[in-house]
């Protein structure tokens, strides 16, 4: 049975720390056969629109935030990464000065050194897994129910769809039925939540929203695919009988 771990929006530098090291000793311990992450790895919150002509602009270390990035994707294991609205940024910031996307240096995968790591950057929805999806979650209509989002990519795409984008943690499953002999078929959506820091400067609205801290399962045997969240609670989640905790 191949098993896939599936990481959630980091959104560095306001991740958290603790449980990014022990979801890493996690990984360490566990063995899995890849680890994916559904993107949003880095914040970039200096070069956002919203940072456009404001004091943010000139506020941040994008060069120590991307020193940070690259040890976590290394600390995870990470392998494959899909694109994300925060990520988008990079490319935002970079047709406002068109010359620079002609620098090789100035390439995402450079700069945030994929390759060096043995990461693959997918533009596209990328599938980990037979009738799978991996995808960010802002392709489509976003839901505040846990899973709903995903359930959506879903119903769009006739593809089970592991998703982020929400911070929420949920599974949602939908059952097509057609007329005729054709067996019933069950996709399902699979929001996996954030390693985010609740209580950091950049996350400190969290509390007024429905975000939960957590990872992601995929257990994979032949065409057969079992997803299972693990919720981060009270600084501790368990996999398989195993508490892995930190205070």
């Amino acid at each position: 049975m191949k098993r896939i771990v599936v990481i959630s929006d980091l959104q560095i530098p306001f991740e958290d720390k603790k449980a990014v090291d022990a979801v890493a000793q996690f990984i360490e311990e566990y063995e899995p056969d890849d680890v994916i992450s559904v993107g949003d790895e880095s914040d970039l919150a200096p070069i956002s629109r919203y940072s456009l002509n404001t004091r943010s602009m000139y506020q941040g270390d994008l060069g120590k935030e991307r020193d940070r990035v690259v040890d976590v994707l290394g600390m995870l294991k990470i392998k494959h990464i899909t694109r994300s609205n925060h990520l988008d940024r990079w490319f935002a910031a970079l047709s406002r000065v068109p010359a620079f996307e002609t620098i090789p240096e100035m390439q995402l995968e450079e700069f945030y050194k994929f390759r060096e790591l043995g990461v693959t950057y997918h533009q596209d929805p990328w599938s980990p897994a037979p009738g799978w999806l991996l995808m960010h979650g802002d392709e489509g209509t976003q839901s505040s129910k846990s899973g709903q989002t995903a359930l959506g990519l879903t119903m769009r795409t006739n593809k089970s769809v592991v998703c982020g984008h929400t911070h929420r943690q949920g599974i949602a499953h939908h059952t097509f039925t057609y007329l005729g002999d054709k067996k019933p078929s069950i996709r399902t959506g699979f929001e996996v939540g954030t390693l985010a820091d609740f209580g950091s400067p950049g996350m400190r609205y969290a509390k007024f929203k429905n975000w939960q801290q957590g990872f992601g399962l995929l257990y994979v045997e032949g065409s057969n695919v079992t997803p299972v969240a693990v919720p981060i609670i009270n600084k501790s989640f368990i996999v398989e009988g195993v508490k892995y905790s930190w205070r």
